[in-house]
């Protein structure tokens, strides 16, 4: 027997910072047409990014691994990166990737869990405080344009118990009806966040944080000179967009 939990009782309230953040990576007021959302899919963030990732799935255009992304350095205008970090025994290694492929000047928006449970998709190493989330990407070489909660403690709170519900009470039927009316019974509380997320230490329990940061404007004779890796190839079957610009060919500013 199956227990589907509704869609809606796992609904979460996005902070007005963190979607202001999202958009002005997003909608440019002039430059970037497209952009590359690094381990997105099966949904598309935003109608202008193109979704990389490790697997075949809906809505993915290329596979290719974070940490080797397939294109050239300074070619990509925008990046996105959300609920991913946390999947990679190297986040460092991908911040940089990100830094390397991101066009002089071109920013980046990603958003990453704090205190949310394990979940592998296939695993699940690390969550980052919002102090983590900014050291993460100044130490890959970017400035960090602003931070802050992106998904605030109450849905924190009430995901980690219906979590630990499913998990730790035995068998599935159960665990699963347990689960359900755990949500049900919760989920009003996740209103609080509307309220919660507008105090200055919000953070300290946040579900998820976010960061926006850009690349210098100026190109580095390092990341100039830096190759991309073949490590990802277009998927021909999905019919890839042709005015996504090719993984091996660079687009000019």
């Amino acid at each position: 027997m199956r227990i589907a939990i509704p869609a809606a009782l796992k609904r979460v309230h996005r902070t007005a910072e963190s979607e202001e953040a999202l958009w002005r990576v997003t909608e440019p007021a002039s430059g970037p047409t497209w952009g590359l959302s690094v381990g997105g899919g099966p949904s598309r963030a935003h109608p202008r990014l193109y979704n990389l990732n490790i697997e075949l799935a809906p809505n993915v255009e290329i596979l290719g691994d974070a940490c080797a992304l397939p294109f050239r350095s300074n070619s990509v205008p925008l990046v996105h990166c959300e609920a991913v970090l946390e999947h990679l025994e190297d986040p460092d290694a991908a911040v940089r990737e990100m830094h390397r492929v991101l066009r002089p000047g071109g920013e980046l928006f990603a958003a990453t869990p704090f205190l949310q449970a394990f979940h592998g998709f296939p695993g699940h190493f690390q969550n980052f405080t919002l102090e983590g989330h900014r050291r993460l990407f100044l130490r890959g070489g970017f400035e960090v344009l602003g931070s802050g909660v992106c998904v605030g403690p109450a849905a924190a709170i009430t995901e980690l118990i219906a979590v630990a519900v499913r998990e730790l009470v035995p068998t599935r039927i159960l665990s699963r009806s347990v689960e359900a009316f755990v949500r049900v019974a919760l989920f009003p509380l996740r209103a609080l966040d509307r309220a919660i997320v507008r105090h200055p230490k919000a953070h300290v329990a946040a579900s998820t944080t976010f960061v926006r940061a850009r690349k210098s404007p100026v190109a580095t004779t390092e990341s100039r000179a830096a190759s991309a890796p073949a490590a990802a190839r277009l998927l021909q079957s999905t019919g890839c967009p042709p005015s996504l610009p090719s993984p091996n060919s660079s687009t000019s500013s």
